[in-house]
């Protein structure tokens, strides 16, 4: 079954396969000692794994783009799917960073010289443009399109 998306659902999805696809890129290399020289401004560690998440929801992401291009059905649900994965790890993000500020109440000693931002992640800040695209087609995105290709396949 085939359908026709508009131009702001593909470009959301470029937009967000691109960017976390580009995150995880810069991550992977500060993790492997490539100075990207992002590390400061936009607050990218030297994180392998967390990278190669970030590069698989940016895929996810990108793989939903392609199948929306050729008009087919099913790659909404990819989006779907992405937005859930950044949704995930956005949030355990912010637990790490709570976890992280309550450890520095309970044992002040061990984080001396420490700030809430040495753990803020990129994950952070591109689960917002994932929360505006979920508040943005909340009422469009459904289960049913999903399941309308699966009886058609």
């Amino acid at each position: 079954m085939e359908c026709n998306y508009s131009n702001k659902e593909v470009l959301f999805a470029a937009l967000a396969g691109v960017l976390y696809s580009l995150f995880g890129i810069f991550n992977i290399a500060e993790g492997i000692g490539v100075n990207t020289g992002l590390a400061g401004i936009l607050f990218v560690p030297g994180d392998i794994l967390g990278g190669i998440c970030l590069v698989v929801i940016g895929t996810v992401f990108l793989y939903g783009l392609k199948e929306m291009r050729q008009g087919i059905n099913a790659g909404v649900s990819f989006v779907y799917v992405g937005i859930l994965l950044s949704l995930v790890f956005m949030a355990v993000y912010l637990l790490i960073m709570a976890g992280s500020l309550l450890d520095s109440f309970i044992v002040p000693d061990d984080y001396e010289g420490w700030s809430i931002m040495e753990t803020f992640r990129p994950g952070i800040y591109l689960g917002l443009l994932s929360i505006a695209g979920m508040l943005y087609w909340k009422d469009s995105f459904s289960l049913h399109e999903v399941l309308v290709f699966r009886e058609g396949y």
